[in-house]
């Protein structure tokens, strides 16, 4: 790595922890586990970072929602941050605080890659700094910290590293580099997959007048990038595949409609600067206002980036189509690519297309401040770049963000976890309009390692409803009857939450039953063993 490079992690890393502070002074003590994605993603890394060494092969069969399989693909993947975190795992790392580590890291890789980008398109660091901080520290993705598969945005800059060559040289090994693109994007996200391919197609596109003198040559180029990204993301799509014609899971249009953007969305900010003064009276799920500072340094690449026009293209061309897809079903073209195309019937939430119109912006602001300092000289060219560069980083600024203390796991997990072959059922148990509640039982997980009947994801399937139907008859013989089919070898009790639904006389009912023993129990919970 050479030293402007070097200096830009070492000030993309203090980005990172300056603008998640607190975080980085207690990584493992604080947390957002009060958002069960949150906790989902935590479990997932765990999974990921400490099944992916001892058996690949089964990585998507998470231990949640027994009996069923490939239930890693309710979810996003996040097998690239959990290739990462299998040295904080292997070293003992707490999950929250692995899962902590990871989100720093992702924020100060996507800045990283972005100014490493940027930069060596203009030759100017101060452009790559301004693109960077706009491209991680956004108001979108400062207010993703639950999903770390947004904040890992750092593979898309390689993506649009091929596209960018292939529209000038269209090498053999330029369609190589899109495909290393997408497919680290795709072994993060599916969600980043989906924008990553739109990225693709929009790019190629906005940039024909260019690649059209060579055209066969950069279609082959680029159709052996996709069909190799295609050829390797293979097992991975082909769990998404499954899930979806096996249970039907797959998104409505109904829920597209739901989730789409307005323009409302690109008025919403938790940046404190602009709450303060007029974004406070805005509100949406989807926080895509894009700055000030960005907006004007973009268009001024517009307007003024005369040598970088074939990229200005591509990048509007990316915003353009993420703007767009972004309202969703609103959009009356949208319903025939729904129709059309596997990876949107995959998400649920077409306002987070918006994350390609900041993208465009971000990339753009840093073209369109090297614009301006190409104008200048000396002391005043490096005053734009510091003044652009504190701008953007204040218009973002929410630190200090809000964490909760990280919940502590009871301790007679780690008991449990020194039963061989256990299988677990826990009560209370959720069904899918609230399986958010179950969110706990899988943090737990993270301590004792056993699966576990109840779970919460993207997803659920009428299996998982049929499950707990009979579960729900609990201590009758049905609810028995249920536990041997799938497997239960213990049920765990939570005293507190089930006492105060059903009473303290159920409870010491639960002793009489003879196919149960109690087994381990401590002031909040108990443990029975289930007996043939």
């Amino acid at each position: 790595m050479n030293r402007p490079a070097l200096r830009a992690l070492v000030v993309c890393l203090a980005l990172a922890a300056a603008h998640t502070w607190p975080l980085v002074t207690a990584p493992a003590a604080l947390s957002r586990h009060d958002n069960a994605d949150t906790t989902l993603n935590t479990w997932i890394v765990w999974w990921v970072s400490r099944e992916l060494p001892r058996d690949p092969r089964h990585v998507f069969d998470a231990p949640m929602f027994v009996p069923e399989r490939r239930t890693l693909a309710y979810s996003e993947p996040l097998i690239a941050p959990g290739l990462l975190a299998v040295p904080l795992t292997a070293a003992g790392l707490p999950p929250t605080a692995v899962y902590n580590l990871l989100v720093l890291v992702g924020f100060a890789a996507s800045a990283w890659a972005a100014w490493r980008l940027v930069a060596g398109w203009t030759g100017d660091e101060w452009a790559g700094a301004v693109a960077g901080a706009a491209y991680a520290f956004n108001a979108h993705l400062l207010a993703r910290f639950g999903h770390l598969q947004a904040i890992h945005a750092e593979f898309l800059p390689l993506v649009l590293v091929g596209l960018d060559r292939l529209a000038l040289r269209a090498r053999w090994r330029d369609g190589v580099t899109l495909a290393a693109g997408l497919v680290l994007v795709g072994l993060t996200s599916i969600y980043q997959l989906a924008f990553a391919a739109g990225a693709t197609v929009a790019g190629l596109g906005a940039r024909v007048g260019e690649w059209r003198r060579h055209a066969v040559p950069t279609l082959r180029a680029a159709a052996l990038g996709v069909v190799l990204a295609v050829a390797v993301l293979a097992p991975v799509l082909w769990q998404y595949y499954a899930v979806s014609r096996e249970w039907g899971l797959t998104r409505t249009l109904d829920d597209a409609l739901v989730y789409s953007a307005t323009g409302r969305d690109y008025l919403v900010t938790g940046g404190r600067l602009h709450q303060s003064l007029w974004s406070a009276s805005y509100s949406s799920a989807s926080a895509l206002f894009p700055g000030v500072t960005v907006t004007l340094l973009a268009l001024a690449a517009v307007t003024g980036a005369q040598a970088q026009r074939g990229r200005v293209r591509m990048l509007a061309g990316i915003g353009a189509t993420g703007l767009l897809l972004s309202f969703g079903p609103r959009l009356p073209l949208y319903r025939w690519l729904f129709d059309a195309v596997l990876l949107l019937q995959a998400t649920r939430v077409p306002s987070r297309w918006g994350i390609l119109v900041l993208t465009a912006l971000a990339l753009l602001a840093g073209l369109g401040l090297a614009a301006l300092r190409a104008r200048s000289r000396g002391h005043t060219a490096t005053t734009i770049g510091v003044v652009a560069f504190a701008l953007v980083t204040a218009e973002a600024w929410r630190a200090p963000m809000a964490f909760t203390a990280t919940p502590v796991v009871p301790a007679i997990y780690a008991r449990l976890a020194a039963l061989d072959d256990a299988v677990l059922l826990e009560f209370p148990i959720y069904p899918a309009p609230q399986a958010n509640l179950n969110a706990p039982y899988l943090l737990a997980q993270t301590v004792h390692g056993h699966p576990i009947v109840a779970g919460y994801s993207g997803f659920a399937t009428p299996g998982y409803s049929a499950r707990l139907a009979d579960l729900g008859t609990f201590p009758a013989e049905a609810a028995h009857r249920r536990m041997r089919e799938i497997g239960v070898t213990h049920v765990v009790l939570h005293l507190a939450p089930l006492r105060a639904e059903f009473g303290q006389a159920a409870l010491d009912a639960v002793d009489a039953v003879p196919w149960l023993s109690r087994e381990l129990e401590d002031a909040e919970t108990r443990v029975y063993r289930v007996r043939d």
